[in-house]
């Protein structure tokens, strides 16, 4: 019998066609074109920073590896030898690793090559936009992905595309960060201005929302909130960079470098608790079933 295949094949024969529209769909079209722009320069940004802060990650990913040891808790044991996992956002393979040690076959995915090609892990890699999987529909067993899916340009859209993807009676293990996240850092620039210096995030109401719209039954949603410390607000501050996390994925930012100044104001507005500059990250931890 010939295992059904993974891949899609047909990729490079995709090609666009447009509809002819009368003048009332135009300025739908062109709002959805726009956006479209502003979806991949912000995917190339994030590309690209993830890209840079490659070498440095495992460094620095302190919450990252709390949030995917309380994820790998929600799997369970002994009943997943025979399975295909996708390892979605698997950055420098980490957790691909150890997810070797779970199921039969893993496929590390992720948008930076940079980040694939910084582990010597051997394990079939493949460099793509979890907003354009290129795996066929009911061919994966389990996905797995951890601090990832908040860079999604479509949340929606990319958790019925994990839907599609799985086979039935498939598992998804999820974690994402959610809104309230960063508070210390957006506290801490609103002394400079009124503008936007982090990401914003989906609540964890929207979350939940977006998963059962795709038709996932929710076996288990965890709201979480993990914690880093630091000796100084700058240090609190580049924690963020060198984990390549500081894509804004919204229009109103600022531009432009912070000068010397602007940076002394911000650290002296960083909210301290004992001493400690903080980061706290707010993360949703999901397992969901691929039921009917």
């Amino acid at each position: 019998m010939t295992a059904q295949p993974v891949l899609k094949t047909d990729l490079m024969q995709t090609r666009k066609v447009k509809p002819c529209l009368v003048s009332s769909e135009l300025n739908r079209e062109l709002t959805r074109e726009l956006d479209k722009e502003l979806s991949k320069e912000l995917k190339k940004s994030t590309q690209s920073k993830f890209s840079k802060a490659a070498a440095r990650y495992n460094t620095h990913a302190n919450v990252q590896k709390h949030a995917a040891s309380d994820l790998f808790s929600l799997i369970k044991p002994g009943i997943n030898k025979n399975k295909l996992c996708v390892d979605l956002g698997a950055g420098p393979l980490v957790n691909t690793h150890t997810l070797q040690s779970m199921f039969a076959s893993v496929i590390a995915m992720d948008l930076s090559i940079n980040m694939l090609q910084s582990s010597n892990l051997t394990a079939p890699k493949i460099c793509a936009d979890m907003d354009n999987l290129p795996l066929q529909a009911n061919s994966v067993d389990v996905i797995y992905s951890n601090f990832a899916v908040q860079w999604s340009a479509n949340f929606p859209a990319l958790m019925q595309s994990l839907y599609n993807i799985l086979k039935l009676g498939g598992q998804a293990y999820i974690s994402t960060v959610v809104e309230g996240s960063l508070n210390e850092i957006k506290t801490a620039f609103a002394a400079l201005d009124s503008n936007s210096h982090i990401n914003t995030f989906n609540s964890e109401q929207y979350i939940n929302q977006s998963v059962q719209n795709a038709g996932f039954t929710i076996n288990s949603a965890q709201k979480r909130i993990y914690t880093d410390e630091y000796t100084i607000p700058l240090k609190a501050i580049a924690s963020i960079k060198a984990i390549g996390a500081t894509t804004q994925n919204h229009t109103n930012t600022r531009q432009g470098l912070l000068t010397k100044s602007a940076l002394q104001k911000v650290c002296s507005a960083y909210p301290l608790i004992n001493n400690k500059a903080c980061v706290s990250y707010h993360v949703v931890l999901l397992s969901l079933q691929k039921s009917d």
